[in-house]
């Protein structure tokens, strides 16, 4: 059966953290691929009050077994302390991208 693939979304509060973040995940094979988006606005619940900031929406293309690892990584790069990290599942991947994913991410 071949592997099943996933899409990692992060916020990051800038473009400097999305792209550190893109480099080690992508040289560590934890990831084949990174999107870097242009910053969003955020509203959200913090700590008792509504917050708003600026951040840079990125997304990670994986495989689903590496997930645990990988949020392990970017819990470790990112300066919030508690990041948003989801993931969503490709039911449908084109086979030779997904082979692509399948050969530039680690083997488990």
């Amino acid at each position: 059966m071949p592997p099943a693939f996933i899409d990692v979304w992060v916020n990051c509060p800038d473009r400097a953290t999305a792209e550190a973040i893109a480099d080690a995940v992508v040289a560590e094979r934890l990831a084949a691929c990174a999107n870097i988006f242009a910053p969003i606005r955020s509203v959200y619940r913090w700590k008792g009050a509504v917050e708003r900031a600026d951040e840079v929406p990125l997304v990670l293309k994986t495989r689903r077994v590496l997930f645990e690892t990988l949020a392990g990584r970017i819990k470790a790069l990112h300066p919030y302390e508690t990041p948003s990290i989801v993931a969503t599942d490709l039911p449908l991947v084109e086979d030779r991208y997904g082979a692509w994913i399948a050969e530039e991410t680690l083997d488990t």
